[in-house]
């Protein structure tokens, strides 16, 4: 933690909070759920009644009155979900909120696409809070890649009350499988967000992270990654934005365990006001291990004189014949792009804001549709409308 972190997990405050667990048969999508697009417009942002998906208002299951989405997929809520799900990913005592999420489970999915299945559409998971309700939401969820399959899902977190959100997501992914796991986080300004997502890779195949953290008063997100195959891939794109008073921490790790696997990270942070941030990497090379490449890079913009951010990656390399690299920077706009975005007429403090957009744009590139990239910039380019005239 950095020395101003403003929260201590040891004390955090849980009283006021609601628990509960049910599930609800609704015909349709609430309005709640279905207006919870990007920036008030009607974009079918969610699209659940299309493509399937499973949404939980607060950690109420929404159950569909009909089955909806590609008929070959399994999705459904963890209650209803086989009662062998494979093997425990994320240990039960990883840390203090993955045993809270352990003891309280309230909700969850469980996602299977069989083998060789390719839907055509992402497979989609909705947390909406419950309107004036302050909840405690525990989920986990638990995907199945099978062999020769690829799919995208899509996790989605929106908000609008002092909720509090630890999570449990685990994956495991048989040979030759490709997922794209995306994850939206849009919470309230006081909402807590803690979430840990692990995954296991078979051989030869490919996960992508795509992580947006845009909301919520203390975000904390995990992300650990097992290549325990050879020819695994794991690509990753992440991006947070910590405002006014909030907290971001983000942790990416990777373990390669196998040969010729591959890693490649890019994440990007960025705080304003009084918001405060650490990035946190790490990439390990086992024994054994020849023929490993792997790649982190982590990048933290400040943007005011009260905001702060760190980054601390770290490598651990035991065998030979890899390549591997690692960087982090933490820095303020910088004077020379501002000066070339100026001198075409522009004024100073919408040059900062082009400039803040386009130092996210690495990390959004790596988002695996344009409109889920435009829903990103959209969203950034909101939260750069709070922050005021000039940086300072």
């Amino acid at each position: 933690m950095p020395q101003r972190w403003r929260h201590d997990y040891r004390s955090l405050d849980f009283t006021g909070l609601a628990w509960s667990s049910g599930r609800l048969r609704v015909p349709v999508l609430p309005p709640h759920v279905r207006g919870a697009s990007v920036a008030g417009e009607d974009v079918s942002a969610l699209e659940v009644e299309n493509a399937g998906g499973i949404v939980h208002l607060g950690s109420t299951y929404l159950e569909p009155a009909a089955r909806r989405g590609d008929p070959r997929v399994t999705m459904v809520a963890l209650a209803d979900a086989p009662a062998a799900l494979g093997r425990t990913i994320v240990a039960p005592d990883a840390d203090r909120f993955v045993a809270l999420t352990t003891a309280f489970q309230n909700c969850g999915a469980y996602v299977d696409v069989p083998a060789g299945v390719r839907p055509p559409a992402p497979l989609q998971l909705v947390w909406a809070s419950r309107p004036g309700e302050a909840g405690a939401i525990f989920s986990k969820v638990v995907v199945r890649v099978r062999r020769d399959a690829r799919a995208t899902i899509l996790e989605r977190h929106v908000a609008t009350t002092e909720s509090f959100v630890c999570g449990i997501v685990e994956i495991e992914l048989e040979e030759n499988a490709e997922l794209d796991y995306v994850v939206v986080q849009q919470a309230d300004e006081a909402a807590r967000v803690v979430v840990r997502r692990a995954a296991r890779c078979g051989p030869a195949s490919r996960l992508g992270w795509h992580v947006a953290d845009l909301g919520a008063a203390l975000v904390r997100t995990t992300l650990e990654t097992d290549l325990a195959a050879p020819h695994a891939r794991c690509d990753a794109s992440a991006l947070f934005f910590a405002l006014g008073f909030a907290n971001a921490e983000f942790t990416a790790t990777v373990e390669h365990r196998a040969p010729d696997t591959s890693s490649r990270a890019i994440v990007r942070g960025a705080a304003s006001g009084r918001g405060q941030g650490v990035l946190r990497g790490g990439i390990g090379v086992a024994a054994g291990t020849h023929g490993a490449r792997a790649s982190l890079l982590a990048d933290a913009l400040v943007l005011s004189r009260d905001a702060y951010l760190e980054a601390t990656p770290e490598l651990r390399i035991d065998a030979n014949d890899v390549a591997a690299r690692l960087a982090a920077t933490v820095g303020a706009l910088s004077e020379d792009a501002l000066f070339y975005v100026q001198s075409r007429g522009i004024a100073r403090g919408r040059a900062e804001r082009m400039v803040a957009l386009a130092f996210f744009e690495p990390a959004i590139a790596g988002f695996p549709t344009e409109a889920l990239r435009d829903e990103i910039r959209t969203a950034l380019d909101a939260r750069l409308d709070e922050v005021p005239e000039t940086f300072a």
